[in-house]
């Protein structure tokens, strides 16, 4: 594997797929170019992201000498050789990607998604501390795509709403998106559930059952567990054991701070979660 990226070109351009803002034979094209740009620059170490903590960067890769040495590779027909015979998995991270699989199958790529399922109240917590109710359209930080309505700024999955609200408290805008984009996502994982090319956990499953969590992906991705998968387990502190009394105090947070009907919908989605992820699991 070469080390992760943020796949925000998939991101972007997914959902004008789903939404007919740009023909699908043209983001596949850019798709296509890009993930070529991406693992050739990889090949010779340009773009790289050298910074020590970041999640991308080389450092929370397994081999992070690798791409210092690929600094001192040449251009060339070469590198392509090489791309082609070591056959490297190109991972990368992405938000949402669910709620765009119809999208995205339209565009016929070579893909394999994991998918990780979580909490929608940890989710919607995690989403109010980052301020994730008004950030967005006034926080240049915020990269997520944008559209107007009404002269107001949404993230792009506004128009995927499929009931309107009154005004709403920060927190109860971040329930209103993890409801939706949840629902949406469960529609789309239960058409495709049995898909050779989706592998769906959980960062439950992931976080308290580690290693025995992690083989099963490498058997989906036709990979091995080897001794840095153990180094990466222990420097991520796992397993985590789950926390009840933290997790009850997430919830009682989120209940002052929203209205009971929205409290009650959240409430009802994390019911449908503990009944095995949605019921998607099998």
């Amino acid at each position: 594997m070469e080390h992760l990226e943020f796949g925000e070109n998939f991101e972007h351009f997914i959902p004008a797929v789903k939404f007919n803002k740009i023909p699908t034979d043209f983001a596949k094209s850019f798709l296509n170019n890009y993930l070529n740009q991406l693992i050739y620059n990889k090949y010779i170490s340009r773009n790289v992201n050298f910074r020590p903590h970041d999640r991308t960067g080389i450092n929370q890769s397994r081999n992070p000498k690798l791409y210092k040495k690929r600094l001192r590779t040449m251009e060339g027909d070469h590198v392509i050789k090489s791309i082609k015979k070591q056959n490297h998995i190109l991972p990368l991270v992405t938000h949402d990607m669910s709620v765009n699989l119809d999208a995205l199958y339209k565009l016929k790529m070579n893909f394999k998604i994991i998918e990780i399922l979580r909490s929608p109240v940890e989710i919607v917590y995690s989403w109010y501390k980052r301020g994730l109710g008004l950030r967005f359209g006034s926080d240049p930080r915020i990269f997520t795509l944008l559209m107007k309505r009404s002269s107001k700024v949404y993230p792009w999955y506004e128009a995927a709403e499929r009931k309107s609200y009154g005004n709403l408290s920060p927190c109860e805008v971040c329930i209103k998106y993890v409801i939706n984009l949840t629902n949406l996502s469960i529609e789309n994982l239960k058409k495709k559930s049995l898909n050779k090319n989706i592998f769906l956990t959980s960062y439950d499953q992931i976080t308290q059952n580690t290693l025995s969590e992690l083989k099963k992906i490498s058997k989906f991705l036709g990979t091995k567990t080897n001794k840095k998968t153990l180094e990466f387990i222990k420097k991520e502190n796992c397993p985590i054991l789950f926390n009840k009394d933290n997790y009850l105090k997430k919830l009682e947070t989120i209940e002052k701070l929203s209205s009971n009907s929205f409290f009650s919908m959240l409430l009802e989605l994390q019911k449908k979660y503990d009944q095995n992820y949605y019921n998607l699991k099998r």
